[in-house]
Parts: structure tokens; sequence; C-alpha cells
């Protein structure tokens, strides 16, 4: 578990990269508000790695805690 959650952190990470690099910094109007194109493109994948972050968190205390209850 611990292995695909680092390939997913590094793959988020990359996918950044290649957002920062590659997206124009346009803004776009959204509900009233300017956003530019790559600061929604990174909140989305900051979202994205603090989801993925949860859910590996929530498994190792679910483990953690079947390990305690088994013995």
């Amino acid at each position: 578990m611990q292995k695909k959650f680092a390939l997913a952190l590094v793959a988020y990470a990359v996918l950044g990269v290649l957002a920062w690099t590659t997206l124009s910094d346009e803004a776009i109007p959204i509900a009233g508000w300017n956003l530019k194109l790559r600061t929604g493109t990174l909140l989305i994948l900051g979202l994205l790695v603090f989801k993925s972050a949860l859910f590996y968190w929530r498994t190792r205390i679910e483990e953690q805690a079947g390990s305690k209850s088994a013995d």
C-alpha cells in the first residue's frame, strides 16, 4: 500500500510540473472571479493529493486497529 501511495504522489508531482510548464497563465472568468488556468489545475491536483493522503492514512489506521484487536 505504501508503494502505491508513493507512486501516486510521484505521478501527481509529474502532472503538476507538466501543468505548470505547459499551460498558459490566462485568466478564466468563473462566477465573477478571474481564475488562472494554471492555478485552477494545480488546485484540482492538490485536492486529489489530499484525497489520496486521507485514504492512505485511513487504511493505515484501520490496519493498525485490526492488528491490535487480533492480539
